[in-house]
Parts: structure tokens; sequence; C-alpha cells
């Protein structure tokens, strides 16, 4: 008889466990490495990227200000010009798409530089630069 209670038991918290979602683990978010070809006055950028046989074109839009790192001496973030960034410069974009009306947008959330062409510049190699704003959640409101 215990036996079966035993069992009658497991059976049930085998069944309610069932019903229990996972806890989703995180995603990283989507990104593609290419070279720059230009960016806009609206925060259009684009890039160039090999897809198996072919290069395709990336289009992505920056909704916010992308903000260098802080440097060493200043301790203050600068936001980063798109003019700024030579065309041919290997990059990384994150990003995630979204429906904007009827179309569907690529929304830039960070971009790295992988390698500079030219000379000269002070874009850091290798560093996230963030290009959105932090969203609040509603206890820190």
């Amino acid at each position: 008889m215990t036996r079966i209670c035993s069992l009658a038991c497991m059976l049930a918290i085998v069944l309610l466990s069932q019903n229990q979602h996972a806890p989703s683990r995180p995603r990283p978010a989507p990104h593609i490495t290419g070279t720059f070809i230009d960016a806009d006055a609206t925060g259009r950028l684009r890039l160039t990227y090999p897809h198996h046989s072919k290069f395709e074109t990336f289009v992505g839009t920056i909704q916010s200000t992308c903000m260098l790192p802080a440097d060493s001496k200043s301790h203050e973030s600068k936001a980063l010009n798109l003019s700024a960034i030579p065309v041919g410069t290997q990059l990384t974009v994150y990003y995630v798409r979204h429906n904007v009306g009827k179309e569907l947008q690529n929304v830039i959330l960070a971009i790295r530089f992988d390698r500079m062409e030219g000379q000269g510049s002070t874009l850091p190699i290798g560093a996230y630069i963030a290009c959105a704003k932090p969203t609040q959640t509603p206890a820190s409101k």
C-alpha cells in the first residue's frame, strides 16, 4: 500500500513539474561582421558582408547616439560621429529587428571595430560601443 502511495505521489510531482516552463537562457543579439560602406545623417549605416558565395548589404539604423568608451584621462564617454568611421573599416554590428509601421527595420544596439582602414584613426579597436539607451525597468522609474 505504501508503495502505491509513493508511486502516486511521484506521478503527481512529475505531472505538476511538466506544466512549469524552464527558465529561458540569454541569447546573444544577432550580429553581422563586414566592411563599412557609409552612414548618413539619419543614423542609417551600411556595410557589406560575405554570405555563401556572394556579398550582401546590411542596412541598420542607429536610434541613439553611439558612445565611445571613456578614456583613462577624462573618464567621460564621447559621442561617436558616424562620419569619422573610415570607409573600408572592418566592423561587427549587433542589432535587433523591429517592425516600424509595415516595414522590418534593423536597429543597431552596438558596434565593434575589428580592423581600421587608413592611418591616424583614434577609434578603439575591439571595444563594444553602445548605440542604444538602456531601458528602464518599472522598479527603477
